[in-house]
């Protein structure tokens, strides 16, 4: 699941597939931190992105990687802008963003 997140989606089948594995990868993270450490993070929506029209998603995204930094010491990024229409600016958001899912994971020895 996390080498879905290093991969930067082409096609629409792609997108889906990152987005699933994102928010899974989320999800096992607020739970291995309710159970290590007795802390209940945020989870909102994250799939289906729709990156036409992202709404809200890049704060409440932003909300939740800022509570997993603070609880796991991770010195994180700002994630909440991104601008799919420009490759070399997404290839920074994505690597970026995954590994703070990186860090996460081997803290937690999430798999």
């Amino acid at each position: 699941m996390l080498a879905t997140l290093f991969r930067i989606p082409q096609t629409p089948e792609e997108f889906s597939l990152w987005s699933f594995a994102h928010a899974a990868h989320h999800r096992d993270i607020i739970r291995l931190i309710f159970q290590t450490q007795s802390k209940r993070l945020d989870e909102y929506v994250l799939d289906p992105l729709n990156p036409v029209d992202m709404g809200n998603w890049p704060y409440l995204h932003q909300t939740m990687h800022q509570q997993m930094d603070t609880v796991l010491g991770i010195k994180g990024f700002d994630l909440s802008t991104i601008d799919w229409q420009d490759a070399d600016l997404m290839s920074g958001w994505f690597n970026q963003h995954a590994n703070e899912h990186y860090q996460a994971g081997a803290i937690l020895k999430l798999g």
